[in-house]
């Protein structure tokens, strides 16, 4: 068997569930899919957006892999587990240190009233209205930037002032610290590596996302490795939710230098920024709301594992236009279905306790 449908074939049978047996029933032609959808080959002839971001096809996956997985389970007698569903909640800390009257002050004078008042409040009681964080709900992984050389990175002259004390706030609240990758990050081998470094050295990092979604999917598995991280979650599309590669699973990420598998995947499936900016589909509350719950429910049928993204200032009460209370109308449901949250590292700890060793 070569390596690239030993590859597929673990990821099926971790899928259902079970240990790596060579001789389990799959067939090549359905090894082969599975290889392309995890290395994304549908994405070859869509085209680059601006930002040099492979477009999605005119006709998705969907959940493939798991319809494959599930076929393979019938031929081995072995029932797909759907003990519940996992989704990690993650935030990409964007922005930081918005705040302050003088901010306010600019806002106002502009026109932007809404805006104005809130950061007024928001000065007076010294909160970052950018890092929200006693508003952003349960455990999550907030993913923060090291590096900002580009202007697609932010404002540097506010963000790193307020970098360290962010950290230390979100580490004491609980949450997984991540590192957001630069823009350009994927444009330097080793650039990972070199961005993780930057952050404290008490901060134990264990996963990445890149900023803009901006990775390259190809060197990800080689990346992770030279950096010590275990997983990334930069597999979406940012112009719409839904299984870039195919599968409501975790998956290890191909590295084709070595011809074997690397650190985890954990796929996103769903952006506040997807649903809720003109550029991308515009939705108000309550359509964001349904179509996040369409895009969740074959991972609840499957019995998945995925990411989503909320960034901080969609938790604000006044900027946020209202998708604060959609993160925690979707929180309710994902609890009644089934399902259970946590960080990133937790989600993949609990798909990794999943699979049987026997």
């Amino acid at each position: 068997m070569s390596p690239e449908r030993r590859y597929a074939l673990d990821a099926l049978l971790d899928a259902l569930g079970v240990p790596f047996d060579e001789a389990a029933p799959a067939t090549e032609a359905e090894l082969d899919e599975v290889f392309g959808l995890f290395t994304l080959a549908h994405e070859r002839d869509t085209g680059l957006d601006q930002h040099g971001r492979a477009l999605p096809p005119e006709e998705p996956p969907g959940p493939r892999v798991a319809e494959i997985a599930a076929e393979l389970g019938r031929r081995m007698g072995v029932e797909p587990r759907r003990d519940g569903f996992l989704v990690a909640l993650t935030h990409d800390v964007d922005l930081l240190g918005a705040g302050g009257f003088a901010t306010a002050l600019r806002r106002l004078g502009r026109g932007r009233f809404r805006e104005g008042r809130a950061f007024v409040a928001d000065a007076f009681t010294r909160r970052d209205p950018a890092f929200p964080l006693e508003r952003m709900g349960p455990p999550s992984t907030c993913f923060f930037l090291a590096r900002q050389d580009d202007p697609h990175d932010g404002y540097p002259k506010r963000y790193q002032p307020a970098l360290a004390s962010s950290l230390e706030r979100a580490a004491a609240d609980g949450r997984e610290i991540g590192l957001h990758a630069s823009y350009r990050a994927r444009e330097r081998a080793g650039g990972i590596s070199e961005e993780a470094a930057k952050l404290p050295s008490n901060t134990l990092l264990q996963g990445l996302r890149h900023h803009y979604l901006r990775s390259a999917p190809e060197r990800l598995a080689a990346e992770l490795r030279t950096a010590g991280l275990r997983y990334d979650s930069s597999i979406g599309w940012p112009s719409r939710p839904g299984l870039r590669a195919g599968t409501p699973y975790p998956y290890r990420l191909w590295d084709p230098e070595r011809r074997e598998s690397g650190a985890w995947e954990l796929p996103l499936v769903l952006m506040d920024a997807t649903l809720a900016e003109d550029r991308y589909l515009g939705l108000g509350p309550d359509e964001a709301f349904d179509l996040a719950v369409e895009t969740l429910e074959p991972v609840a049928q499957r019995g998945g594992a995925v990411a989503i993204l909320w960034h901080p200032p969609s938790h604000h009460p006044i900027l946020s236009k209202g998708y604060d209370r959609l993160y925690q109308r979707l929180l309710r449901w994902i609890e009644e279905r089934g399902g259970r949250t946590g960080t990133a590292a937790e989600t993949l700890d609990r798909w990794e306790a999943r699979r049987t060793t026997e």
